[in-house]
């Protein structure tokens, strides 16, 4: 774990070096999960929703996960919000993809869902709600 946890930071420090444009990337979703110490550890074996149009990146964040997805322009991602059922966070009718509790969080062009306990998706939550500052 402590391996995964050192990649994730090295992929931080060279995040910071590049300008923001002021969408979310990859990398500067995973500079500030550092930087706001939630040691995110890749879950690569995470497969995207096919309903919710963009790749995903997941992490694990101790005891919480986080599926975030990337889309071009808030646009989209509100596009592709407005499809979610607001409880199960999954397509209406069908259950939720999700374990519970889980919360979604969105900013600018990021949307993603946070399962965990209140602490943890708080953490989150407050990380990524801060988003990225002016480009």
């Amino acid at each position: 774990a402590r391996e995964r946890i050192t990649a994730e930071s090295l992929r931080a420090n060279v995040t910071a070096a590049v300008p923001s444009t002021g969408l979310w990337t990859e990398a500067q979703l995973t500079k500030r999960l550092v930087d706001a110490g939630l040691a995110p550890q890749r879950r690569d074996s995470v497969r995207a929703l096919p309903f919710m149009g963009a790749p995903v990146i997941a992490f694990q964040l101790g005891g919480a996960t986080l599926d975030a997805y990337v889309y071009r322009d808030s646009v989209a991602r509100r596009a592709a919000a407005a499809k979610l059922d607001p409880l199960t966070l999954g397509l209406p009718g069908q259950p939720s993809p999700y374990a519970v509790p889980h919360e979604l969080v969105q900013n600018n062009n990021l949307l993603s869902i946070v399962v965990g306990t209140d602490r943890q998706r708080d953490r989150v939550a407050t990380a990524i709600a801060a988003g990225l500052g002016t480009p």
